[in-house]
């Protein structure tokens, strides 16, 4: 699906004016570029106003209470990334389509058994495709540990549509296999990559994420040379990243372990920097939050819109750390 980003002059929703719903998972310094996004644009439309609410922890329960508060309030459309697929399509967003709301979702997607059950529930998709986000943290990897290795991979939930995929993506690019669904297979002795064990599982709390990399610097009780989070987790904190990662400086910098993380927030790029991992794959966030609202606009005026927008990656190294989002149509990152 091909996009065309550019400015957007001052217009008008004209009516009564409209307000969007932009839902996160919850707020951090990743979504929270998607809310800076939505805004800035809907500051460019007159009549229009982004609604930027989410849990302050991940919790499916409290996303889905938040959409049924904005469902009360009269939303005119709400962009949500959906943390459990079944939970909010059998929920808040049932109401939120029986009421006439449009919903599209960013940053992660229904999973594909929802998509088949609920048609039409969602209108559109913006954000990342993870598949490719996986595959480019695999071959980010492989440039670094050219003859293979043994790995650890991080992710959020284990339901999570948009993170299996990414760990999929992961697998493939290492693997050189195909999987029939995601998140694929244990790596075991493929073209010379080995998992040590299933991937961690944080749930979105970035202290957990930071003890479980831990372990694996400290290599007890399991050992392995290369680590990929599928998500920024452990460097969201960027303080406490710091603080564990210091006493490990000298592996990194020997490569007896390699670290590969998604995203690329201004703290993680200063972590790059200081030679703290070795490479980072950044997504858009804040164009997700642009395309969000000009895409929710279309859909209220029936207009033609895209029904996948696939927003671009970022890689990121020590080397181009200064460099590496400055020509990428992603908006000014803001801490």
């Amino acid at each position: 699906m091909f996009i065309v980003f550019s400015l957007f002059p001052l217009f008008s929703a004209n009516a009564k004016d409209l307000r969007f719903a932009v839902v996160p998972k919850f707020y951090g310094v990743f979504f929270d570029q998607s809310g800076h996004g939505c805004k800035d644009v809907a500051t460019q439309i007159k009549g229009v106003k982004c609604v930027y609410r989410g849990p302050e922890k991940a919790s499916v329960r409290i996303q889905n209470q938040i959409i049924e508060q904005l469902i009360d309030e009269g939303i005119d459309g709400i962009a949500v990334a959906v943390t459990q697929s079944k939970f909010l399509a059998e929920n808040s967003l049932k109401k939120a389509k029986q009421a006439g709301i449009p919903i599209i979702t960013y940053d992660s997607d229904f999973n594909d058994f929802t998509l088949k059950k609920y048609k039409n529930l969602r209108l559109a998709y913006i954000g990342t495709n993870n598949f490719e986000l996986g595959m480019a943290l695999g071959e980010q990897l492989k440039k670094l540990r050219p003859n293979g290795g043994t790995l650890i991979i991080q992710t959020g939930r284990p339901d999570s549509p948009n993170l299996n995929l990414r760990i999929m993506g992961v697998r493939t690019a290492l693997s050189g296999k195909r999987y029939a669904t995601p998140p694929g297979q244990l790596l075991m002795n493929d073209h010379g990559w080995t998992e040590v064990r299933e991937p961690f599982f944080n749930f979105d709390q970035l202290t957990r994420a930071v003890k479980q990399m831990e372990s694996v610097m400290k290599g007890r009780p399991i050992q392995a040379d290369s680590f990929i989070a599928v998500g920024g987790w452990s460097q969201n904190d960027e303080a406490l990243y710091r603080k564990m990662i210091a006493s490990y400086k000298g592996k990194l910098d020997r490569k007896e372990m390699v670290i590969v993380i998604a995203d690329a927030s201004p703290p993680q790029l200063a972590m790059l920097r200081d030679h703290l991992a070795h490479a980072n794959v950044g997504q858009s966030p804040y164009e997700m939050g642009r395309q969000v609202i000009l895409t929710l606009l279309k859909i209220v005026k029936k207009q033609k819109y895209e029904e996948i927008i696939y927003t671009p990656l970022n890689f990121c190294t020590p080397e181009n750390y200064d460099t590496c989002t400055k020509n990428s149509p992603m908006g000014p990152m803001k801490n």
